[in-house]
């Protein structure tokens, strides 16, 4: 039936987004080891995939597709899911954990059984790296096993209506892995995968979300200094009075600018992607449903108070270079009014020098063309003279009365040829 009907093309792709990471069903007790590695800029999104390929060859496992943004493969000692996102590619290994009685819960990650030559070899920067330990445990209210974590930093809850205690400090251990304990109270093993799907995202979208932070710490010196020039060049605007001064105020406003936009273009899709993986981060501590355990803050508790100042300093700063770009755009458009105005009364008085030397050069045509017509009369009629006066005249009418009587008719016809010509030029 659905066969028949015009599809868009895009609908098995967005009807199965849905289903891109779903949660892993996880038998208690498990070791999770989770690595996100980030990608370089530019660097081939298909790399993780072909480097996953090769371990799969490796063990005789089925290599997966190309363009895989999903794999779930089973190596044997353990399994691996492999995630794509946006800027990172995310690797889950999970194999069968100690019992509740081992000392120590993390004492058999499971990386430990990923060949290490492989791991050396994957692509990207790992960013994150964090054991999750799933263990039976009976009572709700046993402590994390000594030694896991470190006292002053400890935070734990109640997760899902009491099935399953959480606990972590959020500091690397001595393996460089943030290490999170889940003791089991009676999770079904959906509940368990999705409890421990949400504890690594948590892990892993806080130091995403924290990304941000170096550059927002790196762009406060520059942005004071930018602020302390913004600050002085409108000072003394109002001052200004030559135009070279104000064509110079306005060279130094346009670099400042300049200098401002480059920090915004710098920071703003990491500190865009920051505030997305903070609200990721809160969604993610939603979904546990914490409840407060033996007088210890909470997960979220504790990322409020240490998380949220960094991502507040993000804010901060992505808020000042947009206030320093409005302030000096408003600085720019102020300053290059007046050197337009100031521009335009130079401008009307250049005009008024030239239409005053135009006319002064008009009267120096005309007083040129009646000189001209002077001379030109008195060479024609000299010639003129020159052809008459040797003819025989008798009576009244001799030469000079005849020259006489063509002076005006030569200066008359010596005008209008040279009018005519300054027409035609």
């Amino acid at each position: 039936m659905i066969s028949s009907l015009p599809l868009h093309p895009d609908r098995d792709l967005l009807a199965g987004e849905l289903h891109a990471r779903p949660p892993l069903p996880l038998a208690t007790p498990v070791a999770i080891s989770r690595l996100a590695q980030l990608r370089d800029a530019g660097a081939d999104r298909g790399a993780a995939v072909a480097h996953l390929a090769t371990l799969c060859r490796r063990y005789g496992v089925t290599p997966p597709d190309a363009g895989a943004d999903f794999v779930m493969a089973d190596f044997g000692r353990f399994t691996l899911r492999y995630e794509r996102h946006t800027e990172f590619d995310g690797w889950t290994f999970l194999r069968p954990g100690p019992d509740g009685a081992a000392p120590d819960p993390f004492e058999g990650p499971a990386i430990g059984a990923v060949p290490t030559d492989w791991l050396a070899e994957l692509p990207g920067r790992t960013l994150v790296a964090a054991h999750v330990a799933i263990l039976r445990s009976e009572g709700e209210d046993a402590p994390p096993p000594p030694g896991c974590f470190a006292p002053d930093n400890l935070a734990g809850s109640s997760l899902s209506a009491g099935a399953a205690t959480a606990w972590t400090d959020f500091r690397p251990g001595p393996d460089g892995f943030t290490r999170i304990l889940l003791q089991d109270h009676g999770m079904t093993a959906a509940l368990a995968g999705r409890l421990a799907q949400a504890l690594w995202e948590v892990e892993t979208y806080r130091l995403l979300a924290l990304l941000a932070l170096p550059q927002a710490r790196a762009c406060g010196p520059e942005l004071a200094r930018a602020s302390a020039s913004l600050a002085a060049l409108a000072a003394k605007l109002p001052g200004l009075q030559a135009l070279e001064a104000e064509r110079d105020a306005l060279e130094q406003l346009t670099g400042l600018a300049t200098t401002i936009e480059r920090l915004a273009a710098g920071t703003a899709d990491r500190f865009s992607a920051s505030r997305a993986y903070h609200v990721l981060v809160g969604r993610r501590l939603q979904s546990l449903r914490e409840e407060r355990l033996h007088g210890l803050p909470t997960l979220a508790d504790y990322l409020e108070r240490r998380l949220d100042p960094a991502i507040a300093t993000v804010e901060a700063t992505g808020a000042r270079i947009a206030t320093l770009s409005t302030r000096c755009a408003r600085a720019v458009d102020l300053l290059r009014a007046r050197v337009a105005v100031a521009q335009e009364a130079q401008t009307q008085k250049l005009l008024g020098a030239m239409a005053e030397t135009g006319r002064a050069q008009l009267r120096l045509q005309e007083t040129v063309e009646g000189l001209s017509v002077a001379g030109i009369s008195y060479y024609v009629l000299s010639l003129a003279g020159y052809a008459l006066k040797p003819l025989p005249w008798g009576g009244w009418l001799k030469a000079e009365a005849v020259l006489a009587a063509l002076v005006p008719v030569v200066a008359g016809l010596v005008w209008v040829q040279m009018r005519r010509r300054r027409r035609r030029g």
